[in-house]
């Protein structure tokens, strides 16, 4: 490993002439992109099947052949547009973990001169999701206490009931679209309820979050359109946090918000825009995940029938069951880094300024780690999954998400023992989080 100045050249010209074509890949309608991407996939080259999943929702919805052959073959690997791909478990978990590497992508040498700007750009300027040591580990210690274990233990009997409510309004009707009547609205209810949000302003947070999932995405794979619709959730999403924290009698007392604006207003080290930013990612983040690890784990169960019934049986504790279905079809499919100097791994030099794309998703599949893992086995021991990822950016909320996903699969499970697939599920297009739109299911009375 080399010392070296964060590198500020820009990419070399094939790059940019292929981030060109990719961006214009991304714009051609759903009729031109799915053949194009279905030849390109057959490609027995990497940069191909780089490009149609890059290009292809569809090629995305079974990632898991592409990620087989970058591990196999390819385990460092840099494609085109000047992104390293890293699959295998052991250097996805040591470089989660890696103190020379920055979660801040304006270290990047894969953006212009200019420091982007906007709506977006200030909101996540201010989150720790995107901020460095010292300022990360500071906003993290502020809220970490409100995710303890024994404090996310303690919601066990609120979401059980706010689950139960759910399921008693949709009982009778023998159907149900997943992810807009149970998903998405149940782990919105938790979340707001800990920061303290009215139960009448939840209705906005679900297009918010769908907007600013896609705009989270690494920046090559991100539409002007996608800019656009981010900087503007993003806006709305701050003006409205902004109103809450400025008029108390807005918000409901003793939650979450309370608390980080008393932070502030202590001197303690946490800025009014911090509040604002701290509680927008807990909104985006504290439902986002959530809801993808209950659609993707429920789709893999009723996919799998013996180990859908072993667990009705109760021959698999859910809390294993649900790090398996992490670890097979997780929320989080990658995370990125920059390098902020030269980096060996595995014999290949990775230049400071480079972004780096941890493939979380392939990582969980590594058969080094997992015995068999393409196979979903609900009582896999240990599982050393990377679903939300390691080290000082892990996940905040991962104990939250573990736990409203147990209570939500077992209510379901146990209230419709005739659960199944009622249409054909539908991915969405988003690159690091990977998630259904539509889920329909059915159930015989």
């Amino acid at each position: 490993m080399a010392d070296s100045d964060v590198a500020t050249a820009p990419p070399p010209p094939q790059d940019d002439r292929m981030l060109r074509i990719i961006r214009s890949a991304m714009t051609l309608s759903p009729r031109v992109r799915r053949p194009l991407a279905s030849t390109l996939r057959l490609v027995p080259l990497v940069t191909p099947q780089m490009v149609a999943f890059m290009v292809s929702p569809e090629v995305r919805s079974e990632p898991w052949n592409l990620y087989r052959a970058l591990r196999n073959r390819y385990p460092i690997r840099r494609v085109p547009p000047g992104l390293w791909l890293v699959s295998r478990h052991a250097d996805a978990a040591a470089l989660a973990r890696h103190p020379r590497l920055s979660v801040d992508e304006s270290n990047s040498n894969l953006f212009p001169d200019t420091p982007p700007s906007g709506p977006f750009s200030d909101f996540v300027e201010g989150i720790m999701l995107f901020a460095d040591p010292p300022d990360h580990d500071r906003l993290r210690r502020l809220v970490a206490r409100a995710f303890t274990p024994r404090r996310v233990e303690e919601l066990r009997p609120r979401i059980e009931a706010l689950t139960a409510q759910r399921l008693d309004a949709i009982e009778a009707r023998g159907k149900v679209e997943l992810l807009a009547d149970l998903a998405y609205p149940l782990p919105i209810d938790v979340i707001c309820e800990m920061l303290g949000v009215p139960e009448a302003d939840r209705h906005l947070f679900p297009g918010w979050a769908r907007a600013l999932a896609s705009r989270f995405d690494i920046e090559p794979l991100r539409t002007p359109e996608i800019n656009r619709a981010g900087d503007q959730a993003a806006q709305e999403l701050t003006d409205h946090l902004d109103g809450l924290i400025t008029d108390a009698s807005r918000r409901t007392p003793g939650g979450l918000i309370d608390a980080l604006v008393s932070i502030g207003e202590e001197g303690d080290s946490l800025t009014r825009r911090e509040v604002i930013t701290t509680c927008g990612l807990l909104l985006i983040a504290g439902h986002e995940t959530t809801a993808n690890l209950i659609a993707n784990g429920l789709l893999a169960l009723l996919r799998q029938p013996d180990a859908l019934a072993a667990l009705r049986s109760g021959d698999v504790p859910m809390e294993r069951a649900v790090e398996e279905l992490l670890r097979h079809d997780g929320p989080v499919q990658m995370v990125q880094r920059v390098a902020l100097e030269d980096l060996e791994v595995r014999g290949t030099i990775i230049p400071a300024g480079h972004l780096i794309v941890l493939l979380l998703g392939a990582a969980n599949r590594d058969p080094e780690v997992f015995h068999d893992p393409e196979r979903l086995d609900l009582s896999r021991s240990p599982n050393p999954h990377l679903a939300f990822s390691s080290g000082i950016h892990a996940c905040l909320g991962a104990s939250l998400a573990r736990l409203e996903a147990a209570v939500v699969l077992r209510q379901l499970l146990d209230r419709f023992p005739r659960l199944r697939l009622d249409g054909r599920p539908q991915w969405r297009e988003t690159f690091v989080l990977r998630g259904l739109k539509s889920l329909p299911l059915a159930w015989d009375g």
